[in-house]
């Protein structure tokens, strides 16, 4: 959990067709539905490039990779593209042994700045 108590957080940020979406804390089977929600409300808008960003997230469950992979597969469907961005040392573990991340486009954007 975040430090000041955050148990969840989705900030949303547009430029023309760029949405970026920064969870923040976990994503868990109670939060999950919401990123999907979002993602597919963004898709409805006409957004063609969607980054969700995971600086900020602190854990995250099998309903939370199973949303990634949702949000993946609508993402794709629509025509637009998705990059995960910046998972934390914890998540870009629990992605690798899963084998998401031979799966999703994830970037860490700390490094390639």
């Amino acid at each position: 959990m975040v430090n000041d108590g955050t148990v969840w957080e989705l900030a949303v940020h547009r430029a023309g067709g760029l949405v970026r979406l920064e969870a923040v804390g976990d994503l868990d089977l109670d939060t999950a539905p919401k990123l999907l929600t979002e993602v597919v409300k963004q898709l409805d808008a006409g957004m063609t490039e969607l980054v969700i960003d995971l600086t900020a997230l602190e854990f995250i469950d099998s309903s939370g990779l199973g949303t990634l992979v949702g949000c993946w597969r609508r993402i794709r469907d629509a025509g637009a593209t998705l990059t995960v961005a910046n998972p934390n040392d914890d998540v870009s573990m629990t992605l690798a042994i899963t084998g998401l991340d031979q799966i999703l486009p994830i970037r860490n954007e700390k490094q390639a700045a």
